[in-house]
């Protein structure tokens, strides 16, 4: 009977025990939520292409070159004397030191690619000197004196090799023309003794030639570095050689155009011009001309799902 009843009670409290425990089974759990990621924000790159505009000084070292020249001969002959024209090397004409003033119009295409048109000016006094033809040795030269103001327009191209924090260095190269319009050229002869020509001594006697001015093909190269002094406006300085091909330079004197000689007399065989120059750079950007380049961009706020990700409830 004892045990009867220890087993019944036994039981009863196994099944009170299920019966409160049923109902919190039956509760359904609280969500979790999951923190949500923000969606990515594309961000719009600016562009770097676009019209710029240029402006520098620089100073042009001295050069030198050659040429040649027309000079009367003559000989006698049954009939008298003729008289004509032969040609002859001339030795030296050496340009100053000047300073040069430049300024172009340019496009960028990309961050490493540039174009521009640019027009260049200098003002340079000019000396010559070379033998007289027709006289032996050294008993007779020439020593000139003269100037000359010399434009060139030039296509150029550049590749900027890279940024390193605000410094760009670049290479570059151009094609083009340039004028050079020589002024009137005083020469003199000097000789060491007296020396009989054209009907008198010419020793120390001088004439002067009118300058010429032609056109000429040119080309040259560029290397240098730029500075970022703002995202517009940069600081540019580099080194530039340019070669100008030959051309006219003077016309005959009077005493040669009083024997029926006219046009041109010499011409020099071009120059190669070494300038360092230094000037500013200010480019548009936006890839046209006055748009001016995009604000930067702004990130927003992050953007969230509108509904939060829940667990599956779990019924148990």
């Amino acid at each position: 009977m004892k045990t009867y009843l220890l087993t019944t009670a036994a039981a009863l409290g196994a099944l009170s025990a299920m019966t409160l425990a049923a109902p919190a089974a039956d509760l359904i759990e609280p969500p979790v939520y999951i923190e949500p990621q923000p969606l990515p924000v594309p961000v719009e790159e600016v562009s770097t292409a676009g019209w710029y505009i240029r402006g520098d000084v620089g100073y042009a070292f001295s050069s030198k070159t050659d040429g040649y020249y027309k000079y009367q001969r003559g000989y006698a002959t049954a009939h008298g004397y003729d008289i004509f024209l032969d040609q002859a090397h001339y030795e030296s004409i050496e340009t100053d030191d000047s300073f040069l003033i430049s300024g172009g119009l340019g496009y960028r295409f990309n961050q490493f690619a540039r174009v521009d048109l640019t027009a260049d000016y200098l003002s340079t006094d000019l000396r010559g000197s070379t033998n007289c033809a027709g006289y032996p040795g050294n008993v007779c030269s020439y020593d000139d004196s003269s100037d000359a103001d010399i434009w060139t327009v030039m296509a150029n191209a550049y590749v900027d090799l890279g940024t390193y924090g605000r410094i760009t260095p670049y290479v570059g190269a151009g094609l083009g023309f340039a004028n050079v319009s020589y002024g009137s050229m005083n020469n003199k002869f000097v000789c060491d003794q007296a020396v009989i020509g054209h009907g008198g001594p010419i020793c120390g006697s001088s004439g002067k030639h009118e300058g010429q001015s032609s056109w000429r093909f040119a080309y040259g190269l560029a290397a240098g570095a730029s500075v970022d002094i703002t995202s517009s406006l940069k600081f540019d300085a580099g080194y530039k050689w340019t070669h100008i091909r030959g051309g006219e330079a003077y016309g005959f004197d009077d005493e040669d155009r009083a024997a029926g000689f006219t046009g041109v007399q010499s011409w020099d065989h071009g120059f190669d011009i070494h300038t360092i120059r230094a000037g500013l750079r200010y480019e548009f950007g936006g890839g046209g001309f006055g748009k001016g380049k995009g604000p930067m961009p702004v990130e927003p706020m992050p953007v969230y799902d509108p509904v939060p990700v829940q667990e599956d409830v779990v019924w148990k």
